[in-house]
């Protein structure tokens, strides 16, 4: 019996890997920036606040990762069911350039706690860090406007 139930679930999670394969590169880059964000945000913790490792903090973190895995699974399975392929696809893209995008902030941020300052990494982390969120958004569709408003919206 429990044989059974085993293959049964290698069986879906084969179908669901299968399913998820034309999104598989964008999934796949996700979880190299929810990696990457992790071990420099404990990093930084470390070295910066000299905090040892937090079970919450980490489990947040991959709570925020499901979050953005969960939706870019469910926006290309609903928009197979819509028989829209591309339009999924593109969805998904646009969310990945996103994650990436706002989690790099964060990633550089972080580094520039790991880094001490007057050396070169950290003059290069903090020049990086400048470009993308200073001048890069600038080439960003929407994204002045939506930091314009979420800067009026707070105050």
């Amino acid at each position: 019996m429990i044989e059974h139930i085993r293959h049964l679930l290698a069986g879906i999670a084969i179908a669901l890997l299968a399913f998820l394969r034309p999104i598989g590169d964008e999934l796949l880059s996700l979880i190299i920036v929810f990696v990457l964000n992790f071990f420099v945000g404990f990093m930084a913790g470390m070295i910066a606040n000299h905090e040892d490792f937090d079970l919450k903090k980490a489990f947040r973190c991959i709570a925020e990762a499901t979050v953005f895995f969960v939706l870019c699974c469910a926006i290309y399975a609903v928009g197979n069911l819509k028989q829209q392929h591309d339009g999924a696809l593109q969805c998904v893209s646009c969310i990945t350039w996103l994650v990436i995008y706002c989690y790099s902030l964060n990633i550089l941020k972080n580094l520039k706690k790991v880094f001490r300052r007057d050396t070169a990494p950290y003059m290069i982390v903090s020049f990086l860090y400048y470009v993308l969120k200073f001048k890069f958004v600038e080439r960003i569709p929407f994204m002045s406007d939506y930091l314009n408003f979420t800067k009026h919206e707070s105050v």
